[in-house]
């Protein structure tokens, strides 16, 4: 028997709305003929209650004065009642007084004529308005009623009726409603037939339709539309939607072809091959890659072309244990048509082609990669060593002022032991050459800062020559002495608009290189500088410069010497022919930005065997000639005047109080410079001059000096630092120090620094 489910549409409809109508009709039914008949019935007791009422009330009368037969004649009016079979009067004993009719069903005993009360018998009753009601037997109707006088009970009245008005009522209202039943049941069959026809036959017009597309494939076929129902909105979304998916057909064969086009034009290789490695399909890219003609792969095996592949591990290792949610990123080496190899990246996935189980790979060439990511190597090594030069300026600065802390007692020591012994004799000596080589030392320290300045941008007019000179010392202190230095700086070249930290680099790099060449056989460095005038009718090869004056730096080694090629190449970043670790391939491509960045060219000569020539051109700018400082002979100047010195540095102290005492002056030393302000807030008028150091603990030397003139704004104060990224001689003169002097401290020439700020003072103060 088929279920409701498998049911057609027309029969499922039917059914539904003759069962939901059944259904409702006979629970309407039910409930109106439960309704009448219980309202009949109700009515009907109503009235046999009223009948015992008036029979109660007529008969008071004859119980009161014991008059049986006015009870008798009472109850023979019972006779127009035809429902009433029988009926019965008691007294208050409950003794039988009267009845009428059929009184066996309401006598309990007939020898005695007692009764039980109604209240009593166990005959389901209940009470109403005063009456007691209950079924009698064979369907009958019983109620009994007490009789009052004056609120005294002097009997009761018991009536027993056959109800058959309710029975034949009943058979009534049953008959009506089973016509009304029948009735509605046929129309409704008659109106689901007709709502079936309305509502299937759009639906299996429909159905009719798609069995037709799905077996034509026919997307230009419609249904027909019957009306604006849902059935027909249904329809209205069937038609747009074979619309749909006829557009839908033509651009996935659109896309097919597109597709197929990108996978020819990918820059990946593509592969699709079953599980035994056999080649299914490839792209234009596989084949240009590997050589092959398409045809050709498709004949081939993976294995053929995939080293890596030639193997069960491999097939073990990845095939199988791969599927489509998770590809598999593997490496391996191709081989192309010539024999050549190639390092491959292989994503590789399964995927279902119909029934069948293949992979899809695609191949990337890596040897760009490859070759992309040893560049990022070279340049990460490149990165590292332009710190590492970075962090070893930045020590250099800390070394230098260190070291000019150091330096200041030598001189000092040295300075005050002169003065204490007599020239000319072997101790005297012993302590000029401790001098001088104190004056190396800090020669030293001067490359060291020069080579640890960060004002690479700034450009001034600048003498070269002095420059080059300083880089020449500093050079012989690094350079073997299996390499001869030969210099010709001519002193008259004149200045050019440079940066000096620049100038110096280009030095040092040039001689570098230069030391490189030589280093294993020794040689000869050549450095010159001269003077030199480029004409308009001058043919120089290989100088695109203007017609002017410029000064040519020349520097010469008689090393290995470099060919043609590599000439060629020596500009460009990041070449170089040192060994791995000995250079980073930026120096002379420094180098060139740098002389071009100051308007110049440099060119370089060399052949194998016979060393290195390298001209860099300066143009020479317009400037007065400087007036070299002589250094003052003379006696050193003293004083009586009270300083109060600051310095964090112990033997700094020592050394400059005891040389300042010498001098003639009064001299407090602090190594605080908190204790030191203190002192001075105490006493302010207590000093004359206040010299003081940069770096120290608590306070810098800046801000001691603030705190000092804030308290008296016209004492005079000298700075002294080794080194410092803090203040330069500009900020320092700017915040109202009188003159800043940088460390190792010549006495000499500090005295005379310490007169002039002093006799500058008086006089302004005598003028005020």
């Amino acid at each position: 028997m088929a279920s409701f489910r498998d049911l057609s549409i027309r029969n499922k409809l039917n059914l539904s709305l003759m069962s939901i109508t059944s259904i409702a009709v006979l629970v309407a039914c039910f409930a109106f003929y439960g309704f009448t008949v219980n309202h009949y019935r109700k009515a009907y007791t109503n009235d046999i209650m009223g009948l015992a009422n008036v029979i109660s009330f007529n008969c008071q009368a004859a119980l009161t004065f014991d008059i049986p037969e006015d009870a008798e004649k009472t109850l023979q009016a019972l006779a127009n009642r035809p429902s009433i079979i029988g009926a019965t009067i008691y007294d208050a004993d409950h003794n039988l007084f009267a009845s009428y009719g059929n009184t066996s069903a309401l006598l309990t005993n007939d020898n005695d004529h007692h009764i039980i009360p109604a209240e009593h018998t166990e005959t389901e009753h209940h009470t109403f308005e005063g009456h007691h009601i209950a079924s009698g037997p064979a369907g009958t109707l019983i109620v009994h009623q007490d009789i009052f006088i004056d609120n005294q009970k002097i009997g009761c009245i018991t009536l027993l009726d056959d109800m058959q008005s309710i029975k034949t009522f009943r058979n009534i209202a049953l008959a009506t409603l089973a016509v009304i039943f029948v009735f509605i049941v046929a129309f409704t069959y008659i109106v689901s037939v007709r709502l079936r026809d309305i509502i299937s036959k759009p639906i299996s017009d429909l159905a009719e339709v798609s069995q037709k597309i799905s077996e034509k494939q026919d997307y230009s076929l419609r249904a027909v539309k019957h009306g604006n129902d849902e059935v027909g909105h249904l329809v209205d979304t069937f038609n747009k939607m074979l619309q749909q998916i006829s557009e839908r057909s033509e651009e996935l064969k659109n896309s097919e072809q597109r597709f197929r086009a990108l996978v020819n034009q990918a820059v990946d290789s593509f592969f699709l091959h079953d599980m035994e490695g056999k080649i299914i399909d490839v792209n234009q890219r596989a084949c240009d890659t590997l050589g092959y003609t398409r045809e050709e792969l498709l004949t081939m095996t993976i294995e053929e072309i995939d080293l890596s592949a030639d193997n069960l591990k491999y097939k073990e290792k990845y095939w199988a244990r791969m599927h489509a949610e998770a590809p598999v990123s593997i490496e391996g080496t191709f081989i192309r048509r010539d024999g050549t190899t190639i390092p491959v990246e292989i994503r590789e996935g399964l995927m279902s082609l119909g029934q069948k189980k293949v992979f899809l790979a695609l191949v990337r060439d890596m040897t760009e990669r490859i070759e992309s990511e040893n560049e990022k190597h070279r340049l990460e090594n490149q990165l590292q060593q332009a710190q590492k030069m970075e962090s070893i300026g930045t020590l250099a600065a800390g070394i230098a002022h260190d070291f000019n802390n150091i330096l200041s007692p030598i001189y000092g020591y040295v300075e005050l032991a002169q003065m204490k012994i007599e020239k000319n004799t072997e101790i005297a000596n012993y302590l000029n050459e401790v001098n001088n080589a104190a004056h190396r030392a800090g020669d030293l320290v001067k490359q060291i800062l020069t080579f640890s300045r960060q004002d690479t941008e700034k450009f001034s007019p600048v003498e070269v020559h002095v420059i080059i000179k300083e880089a020449m010392k500093l050079l012989r202190a690094t350079i073997p002495t299996t390499i001869e230095i030969r210099q010709n700086i001519d002193p008259k070249c004149g200045y050019a608009l440079a940066n000096p930290t620049q100038i110096h680099q280009v030095l040092m790099n040039l001689c570098t290189n230069a030391y490189h060449a030589m280093r294993e056989k020794g040689g000869i460095l050549s450095v010159s500088l001269t003077p030199l005038t480029i004409n308009p009718h001058d043919l120089i090869h290989n100088i695109d410069l203007r017609p002017g004056p410029y000064m040519m730096l020349d520097v010469t080694d008689t090393g290995l010497g470099m060919d043609k090629q590599i000439l060629e190449r020596i500009f460009e970043p990041y070449f170089t022919t040192k060994s791995q670790g000995e250079g980073t391939g930026m120096g002379l491509s420094v180098v060139h930005g740098i002389i071009k960045s100051h308007g110049g060219n440099i060119t370089v000569y060399s052949e194998p065997g016979k060393g290195t020539t390298v001209h860099v051109y300066l143009p020479v700018i317009e400037k007065g000639k400087t007036e070299e400082t002589e250094v003052q002979e003379g006696p050193v100047p003293t004083g009586t005047d009270r300083i109060l010195l600051v310095d964090d540095e112990q033997s700094v102290i020592k050394v400059e109080k005891e040389l300042l005492e010498n001098l003639g002056y009064t001299v407090e030393g602090f190594l605080f410079p908190l204790e030191a302000l203190e002192s001075f807030r105490e006493h302010p008028d207590a000093y004359d001059l206040v010299i003081t150091d940069m770096t120290m603990p608590k306070m810098t030397g800046d801000k001691f000096t603030r705190a000092i003139l804030a308290i008296r704004p016209d004492i005079p104060v000298i700075m002294c630092t080794g080194f410092s990224e803090l203040i330069d001689k500009e900020d320092a003169l700017k915040i109202g120090i009188r003159k800043f002097v940088t460390k190792p401290i010549i006495m000499s020439s500090f005295a005379r620094t310490l007169r002039e700020v002093l006799d500058k003072t008086d006089d302004v103060n005598h003028e005020g």
